[in-house]
């Protein structure tokens, strides 16, 4: 049988537990298809084999299914494999006359149960310091084989731990980058924010402007319109100026006929006595009429001068509430230094 793989390890007898055996396996494709074992003390040294047809009749008698039947050899024999239930012991048959072969026999222990999965026939080996040989190689190769494996492993966990480190250094700067950025936008946005704030605050101090004066002129019509309706009604109420008002057609009549004056030097005409006692009538008509024009002009001229004095009042009060409002709307913007420390909880309060 051509061997390709090899396995070595150490285990106990039941029957001796105070000697200690190495136990080694030789197979081609898998336990399957046959193996060799040797067993060994550090002294003397045994050998046998077990073929293909050996595996399939005893994983037959346990009644066992053959793939699973090879696992548990795997496990038993070379201690390599998937880990599986139960533990596992040898037991190894002494010599008896007539029967100069040892029977090595292997059984599995699942629940305090035990059932046997093979026995194998060891014969002596004439040479067993070759067998201790190839042991010892073996082990050293193995040795080396695994420390040169650890190495490897070792520099690979040194290349990840580099690795892990360049990558950690790069996050740290990105995340350092990411910050800068959002600071810098942040600042940006703070100072776009407070030139929307005056923006708003100037359009809004121009919309109360606006109402005001709306406000304002429709204030002074209405004053000017209640002025005029009480000069109308105030006309209205005085109908004896459209009759004595004017001069009377008596009195144009005598302004058309006096006379040019005479002068001095002409002699005045002889007095009559009925010119004299036509004279000393006096006509009081045009002196009442005179006189109601004259208080008719005055109570015109004091209603005029209360609402002159009404007026220059009122522009009073609108020039002060004009002085007022542009002094409590007076807007003044915040320094450049101080957005980028802006609270970004305080970004809407002042609209």
């Amino acid at each position: 049988m051509r061997c390709c793989s090899t396995s070595v390890r150490q285990i106990s007898i039941a029957s001796e537990p105070h000697r200690t055996f190495f136990l080694k396996l030789e197979w081609a494709e898998d336990l399957g298809s046959g193996f060799v074992i040797l067993l060994s003390d550090g002294i003397s040294a045994w050998s046998g084999e077990v073929s293909e047809e050996d595996v399939s009749r005893e994983a037959q008698e346990i009644e066992m299914e053959r793939e699973r039947y090879v696992g548990d050899l795997q496990l038993a024999l070379t201690g390599e494999g998937p880990a599986a239930e139960g533990e596992y012991s040898f037991h190894l048959t002494p010599e008896r006359p007539g029967h100069p072969l040892l029977q090595l026999s292997y059984e599995k222990v699942q629940n305090d149960i035990s059932f046997r999965l093979g026995v194998v026939d060891l014969q002596a080996v004439p040479e067993p310091t070759e067998v201790i040989r190839e042991l010892i190689s073996h082990g050293l190769e193995q040795s080396a084989r695994l420390q040169a494996k650890n190495q490897h492993l070792l520099e690979e966990n040194q290349k990840l731990r580099r690795e892990q480190e360049h990558i950690t250094k790069e996050m740290q700067r990105y995340v350092q980058g990411k910050e800068k950025l959002e600071r810098d936008l942040y600042s940006r946005f703070v100072l776009v924010l407070n030139e929307k704030k005056v923006k708003l605050r100037a359009l809004q101090k121009s919309v109360k402007e606006l109402e005001k004066s709306v406000e304002e002129n429709r204030l002074r019509k209405k004053a000017d319109s209640e002025d005029h309706k009480a000069m109308e009604t105030a006309a209205d109420k005085s109908p004896g100026e459209s009759d004595y008002g004017g001069s009377t057609e008596d009195e144009q009549e005598a302004e058309h006929r006096q006379p040019d004056p005479k002068p001095l030097t002409q002699e005045m005409p002889e007095s009559n006595p009925m010119d004299d006692s036509l004279n000393d009538i006096t006509d009081v008509a045009p002196c009442r009429k005179r006189r109601h024009r004259h208080l008719q002009q005055l109570e015109t001229q004091a209603k005029r001068a209360a609402l002159d004095q009404r007026q220059r009042s009122r522009e009073k009060l609108t020039e002060d509430a004009k002085a007022e409002t542009s002094k409590t709307s007076t807007v003044q913007p915040k320094p450049a230094s101080a957005a980028a420390n802006v609270d970004p909880d305080d970004l809407f309060d002042d609209i």
